[in-house]
């Protein structure tokens, strides 16, 4: 894995380059540069995984220069100060930086940060992957015979079943969500929506509501003694008052109304 050091300081420059077991944690390419613009530079030639790069530095700080980066490409930042900059902090997040270092720069902190960094580029590189292989093979068999249009493709077929599957079995979790079922299938959140929706004809979030009303329903036929606030929370409803309102849109009436309406219907 590659990585490119910005940093402006010559002694922290080649103590962090001397200092540090690279190769035992991931980093098998460093390559160096003296501030912003040369960072940039070298970034756009070299394509690295991970940027390390000191905050305030001439010619063009370490922010700007990440936001430059990511202009062109995908890759994580790594963020060093000696100043407790809030509005730095700030741009560190919304680049989505893998840690913000304060100087002196201790290795082991360095060691873990860039440790974290590694797995979170080798998990974004797997989605990747992933997502290529199943376009590659929509891309190879949409023509053929059997799989024109009004056909599924298997791949996305398998796929959306098992998220369906996964949907059902564990629908009465408050927790489940877009991006729990992501990281369950090591799938970026669109590439999953988009194949859902193609296959199943709805959305995630929609099948998702759509499983918890049902069960809560099934809860309903049979059990007699309940409170609507707990057959919510059973259900994976986190909002009593939102249950009933997904309840009545799929099955017509209030929990209340529909478990009086059954108890007629068993006594007829």
């Amino acid at each position: 894995m590659k990585l490119l050091l910005v940093e402006d300081e010559e002694l922290t420059r080649i103590g962090v380059l001397n200092y540090i077991p690279w190769e035992a944690i991931g980093i098998t390419d460093i390559q160096m540069a003296e501030d912003g613009k040369e960072g940039l530079r070298k970034a756009l030639s070299y394509h690295p995984d991970i940027v390390m790069a000191d905050v305030r530095m001439p010619h063009m700080d370490g922010i700007t220069m990440a936001f430059e980066i990511k202009k062109h490409m995908d890759c994580c930042f790594i963020f060093m100060s000696g100043y407790c900059d809030k509005e730095y902090l700030k741009s560190a997040i919304v680049l989505s930086a893998v840690n913000y270092i304060e100087k002196p720069v201790e290795p082991g902190e360095i060691i873990e940060t860039v440790e974290k960094a590694v797995k979170q580029v080798q998990e974004e590189k797997r989605r990747r992957f992933l997502e290529k292989e199943y376009e590659g093979r929509y891309m190879e068999t949409k023509d053929e015979p059997g799989q024109r249009e009004g056909l599924s493709w298997e791949s996305t077929s398998i796929l959306a079943d098992k998220v369906e599957q996964y949907i059902r079995e564990h629908c009465q979790s408050n927790n489940l969500s877009l991006t729990v079922l992501a990281d369950q299938f090591h799938l970026s959140k669109q590439y999953l929506c988009f194949v859902f929706k193609k296959e199943k004809k709805t959305t995630i979030n929609q099948y998702i509501i759509a499983c918890r009303a049902a069960w809560a329903k099934e809860y309903l036929d049979t059990h007699k003694e309940y409170r609507i606030k707990d057959v919510a929370m059973l259900s994976g409803f986190t909002d009593s008052n939102y249950f009933i309102k997904c309840f009545k849109k799929y099955f017509g009436s209030t929990p209340m109304d529909y478990k009086k309406s059954h108890e007629k219907e068993q006594k007829i």
